[in-house]
């Protein structure tokens, strides 16, 4: 099988994201196909607005709060531009807002991809409950294959 559009799903702090990247792009060059390393912000929780004795502070704190999400999602944007320039600067560099699981998978249908390269902490039961999986929503919903790059795999690579 050979890809033409590879998307390589990572959180640019997690200690797999490295080899994720390294797995994608090896992937695409060996079929000439296109890179995107793709970022998920999560969404910023709602918070009350008006009402109660505090109403007016409660705008401006909810005012604060939407500043410091879109300067977050702005920081993330550049440790994932900054980070895919070292491993892989052909690679395009997209940040999608909410779920990891949905929003990969919508970004992946709309783009045309054909193989989303991800990482998996291998939770077991109890840390996927507290935690979720992302790699585990991938599996199940995405439009195209997915390759998952696990611990062990990563010391491979």
């Amino acid at each position: 099988m050979q890809f033409k559009r590879i998307i390589a799903a990572i959180d640019v702090g997690d200690d797999l994201a490295e080899k994720v990247l390294k797995a994608a792009r090896s992937l695409a060059s060996r079929d000439g196909a296109a890179l995107a390393a793709v970022s998920v912000w999560p969404p910023l929780a709602s918070a009350p607005v008006g009402g109660g004795d505090g109403g007016a502070s409660a705008a401006v704190a909810s005012q604060a709060a939407i500043e410091q999400h879109r300067l977050g999602r702005q920081r993330c944007h550049d440790q994932l531009s900054a980070f895919a320039a070292k491993i892989a600067p052909d690679a395009e560099t997209v940040i999608l807002d909410g779920d990891a699981g949905d929003e990969t998978t919508k970004y992946a249908e709309k783009s045309g991809a054909d193989l989303i390269v991800t990482g998996s902490h291998q939770r077991g039961f109890w840390g996927s409950l507290i935690h979720g999986s992302a790699s585990r929503d991938l599996v199940n919903d995405a439009p195209c294959a997915v390759f998952i790059v696990t611990r062990r795999c990563a010391e491979a690579i």
